[in-house]
């Protein structure tokens, strides 16, 4: 077993057996939203539950942009050489005057 799930272990029998969780978060120096997490992982998973889980996302959408909008972002970048915080801030004037003729 691993030495993480052993500690975590620790801090569930720990509160079964003392039942203070004040006592078990000082004493194994961890925070009581972790301590309840760990104990309602191990209360409906058993020893399984108390293996880490990672939180990055199984998938994401995609970032790329489509090609002209590509192009008309960069556009005043290199003709009129501008900065990206004034293309962003022209660009969203003009984005946001077109949806509002349009709709």
């Amino acid at each position: 077993m691993e030495r993480e799930i052993r500690a975590r272990l620790r801090w569930v029998k720990l509160l079964s057996e003392t039942g203070n969780a004040t006592l078990v978060c000082r004493r194994c120096g961890v925070s009581r939203p972790t301590l309840r997490k760990w104990l309602r992982r191990f209360e409906e998973e058993g020893v399984e539950g108390l293996i880490f889980r990672s939180r990055r996302p199984t998938n994401s959408p995609p970032t790329k942009i489509q090609s002209e909008h590509e192009k008309w972002i960069l556009e005043p970048r290199q003709e009129r050489k501008l900065g990206a915080r004034r293309i962003q801030t022209d660009r969203g004037r003009e984005f946001f005057a077109m949806k509002s003729r349009s709709g």
